[in-house]
């Protein structure tokens, strides 16, 4: 139905009816509702395609992040007891298949906010270092500036718009929020709003209070000031080192970082291991650019099977490296099964608790580690990078910002319309009731949560990178000027 009404054909000027520019209207509100991937079928549009780049598959390991953030919020919320150990306080029916180790990792949400982090430090000082290895300090220096000016717009105006538009759905009583009172008026709501916006702006001096920088709104928002703090540290970090050679700097960024964990700086930590990362990919691909030797520099061999026996033993030892980075994977999927709680009584779990190093304690520096396992595997192991460069996951981390921020105002609206509706057809006291309002739940949020995410970010995300852009083309001194 949707389709035909998108698909058909506007009246010539001339016979054109109030009725048809309505209809034209409602045409274009439906089309612009629907997410970008589906436009761009309708339109037929092969200019909407993106291009694949070097660090593409980044992106798409954070789409998956931000989905499985969204995922853990639901299932946390509707289906508690999948959150205990397989096979414990069942509360009256079995366990789920979903509760095992690796399977239960599709709604850990916890694992994935440290993934984020070492992704941001990745990405923000990849170009940076680009141009240190390229001794271009007059582009670096423009860099950072611009880095600089534009990461707070960049991270907090989408925060601010998400936390006015779900302090309204509270005021009207949209949302199944705790924070509207009977006496409450539109001005005390956007005055409660503003200071929320305040605190969560302010949270950037406060970032290891998690308690302290969590919105009321949107509790998840606690990253934001976060990253913007972590940002800034690491781009003093990148300036500061830029004049040293890569060994030197790499010696010097492990050392800050060993202070950084022994310290109980784990976010600083993760921003710092990402540009650790990001310099040792750099310096691979410059290995792999050097020049090639011609047929005369070759060496030589005595015995004519020696060359078989070096490429036998060099592929040998590829796949030990790549069972290696593999290896780390299934030791970061497996911590990031980690239970919320009754640790003790998971195997392998309980092992990894009791060994926490000080001045750490339960499951946050575990996390951590396990991430670094996995975005390192990431940046050595072709085969992730070609399945976080799917089509799918592309898409996921296109829209990973706006699905972080605005999948709670989407629970939080439609749970209260819609638990009821689904409890009354699956009872969660079975295991199959369980499991079907699990799903029958998915099928409805998902949708809504995907469109949502896709207009947010057309709307305020994308816009969000071009007015940062513009307002800082207005604020630099021109070369002119200079």
């Amino acid at each position: 139905m949707i389709l035909a009404l998108l698909e058909t054909e506007p009246l010539p000027p001339q016979k054109q009816s109030p009725f048809s520019s309505a209809k034209r209207l409602l045409q274009k509100l439906v089309f612009s509702l629907l997410p970008s991937f589906i436009q761009s079928k309708l339109r037929h549009a092969a200019s909407t395609s993106y291009r694949i780049h070097p660090t593409s598959y980044l992106d798409g390991l954070r789409g998956f992040a931000s989905f499985i953030v969204f995922m853990g919020h639901y299932t946390e919320e509707n289906l508690g007891w999948w959150t205990e150990p397989y096979g414990l306080y069942e509360n009256g029916a079995s366990s789920s298949p979903l509760q095992l180790p690796f399977l239960r990792v599709i709604y850990s949400a916890r694992p994935m906010v440290h993934i984020f982090f070492i992704i941001s430090g990745y990405v923000l000082a990849l170009k940076p270092l680009k141009q240190i290895h390229s001794q271009q300090y007059a582009a670096l220096s423009s860099t950072l500036s611009s880095s600089v000016f534009r990461r707070g717009i960049r991270l907090f105006v989408p925060s601010f718009i998400t936390l006015f538009v779900m302090a309204l759905t509270v005021y009207y009583g949209v949302s199944d929020y705790r924070y509207a009172s009977p006496f409450m008026t539109l001005y005390y709501q956007l005055s409660h709003w503003r200071k929320t916006c305040w605190r969560l702006l302010w949270a950037s001096w406060a970032i290891s209070d998690i308690s302290y920088a969590a919105p009321v709104y949107n509790p998840a928002l606690w990253t934001i000031p976060v990253e913007f703090a972590q940002s800034l540290l690491l781009f003093i970090a990148t300036l500061g080192l830029s004049r040293c050679v890569a060994n030197a700097r790499l010696f010097i960024l492990a050392g800050v970082m060993t202070f950084c964990f022994y310290s109980g700086e784990l976010y600083t930590l993760e921003f710092l291991g990402g540009m650790f990362l990001a310099e040792v990919t750099i310096l691979q691909d410059q290995s792999l650019l050097s020049p090639t030797l011609s047929p005369t520099e070759l060496p030589k061999f005595t015995f004519d099977n020696a060359p078989i026996r070096c490429a036998s033993a060099s592929k040998i030892m590829q796949r030990l490296v790549q069972a290696f980075w593999m290896g780390n994977v299934v030791c970061g999927l497996f911590i990031a099964s980690w239970t919320n709680d009754h640790v003790s009584e998971v195997w392998g779990l309980r092992v990894l608790d009791s060994h926490t190093p000080e001045p750490y304690e339960g499951q946050r520096v575990w996390f951590c580690l396990g991430a670094f396992q996995i975005v390192a595997a990431c940046t050595q192991v072709r085969f992730l990078q070609d399945f976080f460069t799917n089509p799918i996951a592309q898409y996921l981390g296109r829209i990973s910002y706006a699905l972080y921020l605005t999948h709670n105002l989407c629970l939080t609206v439609l749970e209260p319309h819609v638990l009821p509706i689904l409890d009354s057809f699956f009872s969660k006291a079975s295991f199959l009731g369980r499991h079907l309002n699990w799903i029958a739940g998915l099928m409805l949020y998902l949708p809504v949560i995907i469109c949502v995410a896709d207009l947010f970010w057309r709307a305020v995300d994308k816009p969000t990178v071009r007015f940062a852009r513009w307002l800082e083309g207005k604020c630099i001194v021109s070369a002119k000027k200079l």
